[in-house]
């Protein structure tokens, strides 16, 4: 178990190094963090003393939600599309008319299952439009 510790420390930052810095100055650094999750505090000052540019990666929490709503759809549609094909397949392959009669009222079925996931993204995209004309 030391030893595996031992190990990461060598391989990336081996040295440690201590400092005190005035309050002021910590709340400035601290206020950079809260902006970006992604960075440590350690991350930070490594780029301070090298002068490399601090990029804050910023995710808008709006726009997340959105996000996860449109990737969501997405997954659905790629449901239906598979189940879709399936049936189309299914329905090209038969030769009774009462089973292609059933087939075609389960194309209908995920023709409804479409309209409703249209209905979605129009939703979405309208709540987009709107935070996008008012900007």
């Amino acid at each position: 178990m030391v030893k595996n510790k031992r190990m990461k420390i060598e391989k990336g930052f081996p040295r440690r190094v201590e400092g005190r810095i005035s309050e002021s100055r910590y709340q400035e650094l601290k206020k950079i963090l809260d902006r970006d999750p992604s960075l440590s505090m350690s991350e930070l000052i490594r780029r301070i003393l090298q002068r490399q540019p601090i990029r804050i990666q910023v995710q808008e929490r709006g726009l997340s939600n959105t996000m996860e709503v449109l990737i969501a759809i997405e997954f659905e549609l790629k449901k239906i599309g598979v189940n879709l094909n399936q049936v189309v397949k299914e329905f090209h392959g038969s030769s009774g008319s009462i089973q292609k009669f059933l087939l075609a009222k389960k194309l209908l079925d995920f023709g409804k299952s479409l309209e409703f996931e249209i209905k979605k993204i129009e939703e979405v995209l309208g709540k987009l439009q709107i935070k996008w004309l008012s900007e």
